[in-house]
């Protein structure tokens, strides 16, 4: 684009504009009321500011005739050779010297074939002497034509555009009271060309044309010539009074007021933007407007009155156009009135009296220069009333920021990003409050890095503020930021929720815990494990019950995060006593977490017996196989077996199955009946490899492997001495001998659960059972209750049969 405008500008001139100017233009300059010049967007080089810009070639406005005349009397003068050279040029020298808030703001001009002073441009006196080979460069602020702006009006929101199109016409009031009582000029080119609407909804005047002074010495009296020569082709015919149209140039240099040409104009004009199907009043002038309207147009100069007056029609006596005023006016306002319009302008905009576009790019640039003077001046920031209206700022600037910025991100970036860390320096609590409150917008708009440096790293001092409100608010706040703060930021916030459970208010305490079960899945597994449970159980043993309350529920919440083993071993300790809890609602959630935990746990140890019984049986299958071939040996069990065992012979209600190994080189299995004797087995047959164990009996555990009857030919098996009963006792007490407890198995223990029976274990030393050495037995030790059954000692060579193959 760079050697375009190189090209259009006439090479080295262009480097002095600095401006980046669009290379498509919005409107061409063949439009109908463009007079010659092309509309295009244009950025600012430095800040990004938007412009518009107007370009125009003169090569093109020297060939191009104006309209057909419109006066026999201008025609006869043989103005048909007219060209829009002159006009434009006209325009150009005017618009750099008129500055008024109702004129179209000129920011930089380039003629390009007089690119700097060395070679000085001919003023308006000799603009027929002008280089006609290069082009005209205007740069204004941004601005659309009247007719562009009437059409892109919303058909569906009527009563507010009357009341955007009466404060346009007090704009082109004010604008041309300025250019008739303080420059003495009158426009003579008032029409839909000659204006211009910002994005604010500001009536701008432009086309400049045919300015000119009423009543002056200039030789033919009147108007100047260039004026008599131009405004019958330049202004269209509607729009010129009935002396113009006849020529009569001389009864506006005699007894003419200089208002009277620009004031029949503007009648025309406010009858023609109100019948505009958009201008929201069904097409009709309104009544107050009427009667001023034929005044205005009346035939005879004199009678034409003063624009000024105009006024004060209660036409002009809205909230739309009391607003616009204001913030017109605010920079000059006291500061009281500043601060109470800054208050009350969120309801403003909250009743739909301003518009979007009012918001942000009036209201927002006014906040944004506020701020700017005031938050980062920390001497203005000690006079209260600067305190004040930045106070008054900070919840307009986030409320327009959230309710029309976030669909347009390049605005918030452009307004808003820029001030967050000016925000975040301001050491007042009720700044940093506003702030807080709307730290969700900053969350949505800004990068990761930014609300890493920006956002998080300022607003931690509000952990340790002296304040506690604003300690919870900080808290609060904090929880959005969560999923982009990075690794070093997500431990500092770790440390600051570990001392923020020893807060003295109690809120931020229950908070903190809430807090930390919503955060857990952001943290590595190793802060997790340093973090959620000690927090949750400090948090259990807090006095205030919404702060145990939530301790129990965050359990729930991050159940995912323990492993059984910790659930077994400290969690539930922790909850189990929360079931006697003072308060109801807290005894409830206690027997909720452990009831949850239960369920998992019993999976848990289903799994378990379920994983050891496969591993039994895989090593039992593979032993007989070995077996076939006379070399079988029994490895020895582990505590796991002895465990998994014990479980499943207690989930029994009946009887376990009698099962046989081909393991136990010397084992017999023995059946008590109903009156204490014992009944021989079959003996077994020699054949396949033994069965697959439906469940663990204490056999199968193979208990006593440290007794005198373990040697190094049999590996763990019952010997013929283990069957033997004491015939001294002939109770019938289930066939267990003392050393029975050698398994912790007491009568208490008997009649549990399986849940209270695994709560006798220390899951931390595995390797003990019953709080004994696991295997070991333990003499002294026996059993209470019924006497034991009297039995018969079978002979020797009953022993033997059936086992010729060992």
């Amino acid at each position: 684009m760079a050697s375009w405008l190189g090209s259009l500008w006439g090479g080295s001139g262009a480097s002095s504009l600095p401006y980046n100017i669009s290379t498509d233009p919005l409107s061409p300059s063949t439009n109908k009321g463009s007079h010659g010049w092309a509309i295009h967007t244009a950025t600012h080089k430095t800040n990004g500011e938007e412009a518009t810009a107007f370009q125009a070639s003169k090569a093109e406005l020297a060939k191009t005739p104006l309209q057909q005349q419109r006066s026999q009397s201008f025609a006869s003068s043989g103005g048909g050779n007219l060209t829009q050279l002159v006009p434009a040029l006209h325009h150009f020298h005017r618009i750099k010297r008129l500055i008024h808030p109702r004129i179209l703001r000129a920011h930089a001009t380039l003629d390009t074939d007089y690119p700097d002073d060395s070679k000085p441009s001919p003023g308006l006196d000799a603009l027929d002497k002008v280089a006609s080979t290069g082009n005209l460069i205007i740069v204004t602020e941004k601005a659309i034509p009247l007719d562009d702006w009437l059409d892109n009006l919303n058909p569906h929101t009527p009563q507010a555009n009357a009341a955007a199109v009466s404060w346009g016409i007090y704009n082109i009031v004010e604008g041309l009271s300025f250019l008739h009582t303080q420059a003495k000029l009158a426009h003579g080119m008032i029409s839909p060309d000659a204006v211009f609407v910002t994005p604010g909804g500001d009536f701008k005047l432009g086309g400049f044309d045919l300015v000119t002074p009423l009543g002056i010495a200039d030789g033919g009296g009147g108007p100047t010539p260039h004026f008599r020569k131009y405004e019958a082709s330049v202004c269209p015919a509607d729009y010129r009074s009935p002396e113009r149209t006849s020529g009569r140039y001389d009864t506006l240099q005699q007894s003419a007021p200089l208002h009277s040409i620009d004031c029949y104009s503007l009648a025309v004009l406010i009858e023609y933007i109100y019948t505009h199907p958009s201008a929201g009043t069904n097409g009709q002038v309104p009544v107050p407007l009427k009667k001023a309207l034929l005044r205005m147009k009346n035939d005879s100069p004199k009678l034409r009155p003063r624009l000024p007056p105009l006024l004060k029609c209660p036409v002009f006596d809205n909230p739309y156009v009391k607003a616009q005023k204001f913030l017109d006016e605010v920079v000059s306002k006291p500061v009281e009135e500043k601060i109470i319009f800054l208050q009350s302008l969120p309801d403003i905009l909250n009743r739909g009296v301003l518009t979007e576009n009012v918001a942000i790019y009036k209201i927002l640039p006014m906040l944004v220069m506020g701020l700017r003077a005031s938050a980062g001046n920390e001497a203005a920031m000690s006079q209260d009333i600067n305190r004040r209206e930045v106070l008054a700022i900070v919840p307009l600037l986030f409320q327009i920021a959230e309710s029309y910025l976030a669909k347009t991100p390049e605005l918030f970036l452009k307004h808003v990003t820029p001030l967050v860390p000016l925000l975040f320096a301001v050491n007042d609590r009720g700044v940093r409050g506003s702030i807080l409150q709307k730290i969700s917008i900053l969350e949505t708009q800004l990068d990761k890095s930014a609300l890493n440096s920006s956002v998080f790293e300022p607003m931690c001092s509000g952990f340790t503020d002296s304040s506690g409100p604003l300690r919870e608010l900080t808290l609060k706040s904090t929880i959005v930021l969560v999923p982009k703060l990075n690794h070093a930021n997500l431990e500092k916030l770790v440390r600051y929720l570990v001392r923020l459970q020893a807060d003295p208010e109690a809120s931020i305490r229950t908070n903190t815990v809430i807090f930390i079960g919503k955060v857990a899945p952001h943290l590595t597994e190793t802060s997790r494990q340093k973090l959620i449970l000690p927090a949750f159980t400090r948090s259990m043993k807090d006095p205030f019950t919404p702060c145990r309350l939530a301790a129990l529920r965050a359990v729930i919440a991050c159940k995912e995060y323990f492993s059984q083993k910790e659930v077994a071993e400290k969690v539930l300790p922790c909850v189990i006593p929360h079931t006697l809890d003072g308060a109801n609602e807290v005894r409830a959630e206690a027997f909720n977490v452990v009831d949850t935990f239960l369920v998992n746990l019993r999976e848990e140890s289903k799994r378990m017996a379920k994983d050891e019984a496969e591993r039994m049986s895989a090593a039992t299958c593979g032993i007989g196989a070995e077996g076939g071939t006379g070399g079988a040996t029994s490895a020895a069990p582990s505590s796991g077996s002895y465990l998994t065992g014990i479980s499943s012979w207690m989930g029994s209600s009946t009887e376990p199955t009698a099962s046989t190994s081909s393991a136990s080189g010397a084992q017999r299995t023995t059946s008590s009946t109903s009156n204490g004797s014992l009944t021989k087995l079959p003996a077994p047959q020699p054949g396949p490899a033994a069965p697959k164990f439906s469940s663990l009996t204490l056999s199968d555990a193979q208990v006593g492997g440290s007794s005198k009857y373990n040697t190094a030919d049999d590996s763990g098996g019952w010997s013929d001495d283990d069957d033997i009963v004491s015939p001294q006792n002939n109770s019938t007490g289930g066939g267990w001998d003392d050393d029975d407890d050698a398994f912790g198995m007491s009568p208490v223990n008997k009649t549990k659960g399986d849940g209270d029976f695994f709560a006798s274990f220390d899951s931390n030393k595995a390797s003990k059972v019953g709080g004994g050495k696991a295997g070991s037995l333990k003499p002294g030790m026996k059993l209470k209750g019924k006497a034991k059954p009297t039995v018969t000692k079978l002979p020797a060579s009953d022993l033997l049969d059936g086992w010729d193959d060992f």
